[in-house]
């Protein structure tokens, strides 16, 4: 029986999601076609490429109703703990218009973009982001505010949401606890925003939202980032919810204890692989500093206009792709990257390092493959064939490692990192070929 479901609005987002359930040992799936849903787990989640889309309520809409079909207590449509979206591309307003207009939405959709273990807070319906030991509002914080799709002109989600066009919007503070009076007291508005400063106030907004999706009869519909994610699977363990997986309710220090205490974190050691082979989309200074952190130690940095920085073989997509088999070939870590220098368009970006990565997977020169990018994963993910993603550990906080499942038997089994551009520390590549998890 499926008791959770989300729809993603890209793929990195998806993966995060599905790790939050799956580090408290609940079963799930992730599949990249509403063809393939099924209700064999606790968790199944369908990732799109909405964020990118100038229509995503086309996107998402007809996966959503989908997706109902299963009769899940929740559908959450899963967002980026950055609010990535704007009126003109990935609008989470119109996604929330379109869940009322269509009759799906029974209520407030409750919002929450918060999550505390990436640095991600709301306060007053005001959204910040942690970076090192500074914390921004996050219309001034430069990855966001400079963004070249989707900059952040404003911190109040409230403000944003409504200029989507999502209608009356409310907020439901963390302090004192949200109790059923205040949610109750929302019950005008088309959605809210959640505050959350910390994993208690996550934990909180979950028992809440959790024991409204069980008295109602048919499934909350809500908008979050995966600390939403988190909310509803530690709020389903710390209930006695059975979990299948390991990990779970049932499993030693389960009764009793905190529902953080009972989290599934995943194996402390992945295993090396060699090569690794880097795709990056990412615009963001995170990855930049990453991919500077790696070439530092060794590994091959090429560009994706074509050919090795300084390289005497032109700008070809074959003299590009030849260098990347050379590189892998010797068995050297290799990165392909639009990231530094000059911005380029970000869809026949995405389309070269997906046929580069295709390409590479299927001369069985990959051991373990990472993408940058949350626009470049979906269609990195959609040149490799893959039918559905299984989430086996993780590197960073919203950066876990996926067993891939293909119908090509190539691609079937390839470990892939799915990495949104604002995760993981300088040295995230460095952890991916290593196989190990921050400290």
């Amino acid at each position: 029986m499926t008791l959770f479901a989300f729809v993603a609005d890209d793929f990195t987002g998806a993966t995060d999601a599905l790790w939050q359930f799956r580090r408290f040992g609940l079963t799930g799936s992730l599949v990249t076609d509403a063809a393939r849903l099924h209700g064999a787990d606790d968790v199944i989640g369908v990732a799109t490429t909405a964020r990118a889309s100038a229509d995503p309520v086309s996107v998402v809409l007809p996966v959503i109703e989908a997706v109902a079909a299963l009769e899940p207590l929740v559908i959450q449509y899963k967002v980026c703990s950055t609010f990535d979206s704007s009126p003109a591309h990935g609008s989470i307003g119109a996604v929330i218009a379109a869940l009322h207009r269509e009759r799906l939405a029974r209520g407030p959709v409750p919002v929450l973009a918060a999550q505390p273990e990436l640095g991600r807070y709301t306060w007053f319906a005001n959204h910040f982001v942690r970076s090192g030991p500074d914390v921004h509002r996050l219309d001034r914080y430069p990855p966001m505010r400079d963004h070249p799709i989707t900059p952040a002109s404003e911190a109040d989600l409230r403000i944003r949401l409504a200029e989507q066009g999502a209608g009356r919007v409310g907020w439901l503070p963390a302090s004192p606890p949200p109790s059923g009076e205040t949610y109750r007291a929302l019950g005008e508005n088309a959605a809210f925003v959640a505050d959350a400063q910390s994993e208690d106030h996550v934990r909180a907004l979950g028992r809440l939202l959790l024991a409204d999706a069980t008295s109602r009869g048919g499934p909350l519909y809500c908008v979050g980032s995966g600390g939403l994610s988190y909310a509803f699977a530690s709020a389903h363990v710390a209930a006695g919810g059975a979990a299948r997986g390991p990990g779970g309710a049932g499993e030693p220090g389960g009764a009793g204890e905190s529902s953080g205490s009972r989290e599934r974190r995943g194996p402390d050691l992945l295993g090396p692989a060699a090569p690794v082979l880097v795709v990056s989309g990412s615009r963001s200074p995170i990855t930049a500093r990453q991919i500077d952190t790696a070439e530092r130690a060794g590994w091959r940095v090429l560009d994706a206009s074509g050919g090795l920085r300084g390289s005497t073989r032109g700008g070809s997509f074959a003299g590009l792709l030849a260098e990347v088999a050379e590189s892998l070939g010797e068995g050297r870590h290799t990165i392909v990257q639009s990231t530094l220098g000059p911005a380029r368009d970000p869809a026949a970006i995405g389309d070269l390092l997906g046929r580069i990565a295709s390409v590479a997977v299927r001369a069985g020169l990959v051991g373990r493959l990472v993408v940058a990018g949350g626009d470049t994963s979906g269609q990195v993910v959609a040149a490799l064939g893959a039918r559905s993603l299984d989430v086996v550990a993780s590197l960073a906080a919203g950066g876990p490692v996926c067993v891939l499942s293909s119908d090509d038997p190539v691609c079937d089994g390839l470990e892939v990192a799915l990495k949104g551009g604002q995760v993981g520390g300088d040295d995230y590549f460095l952890r991916a070929a290593a196989g190990t998890p921050p400290p």
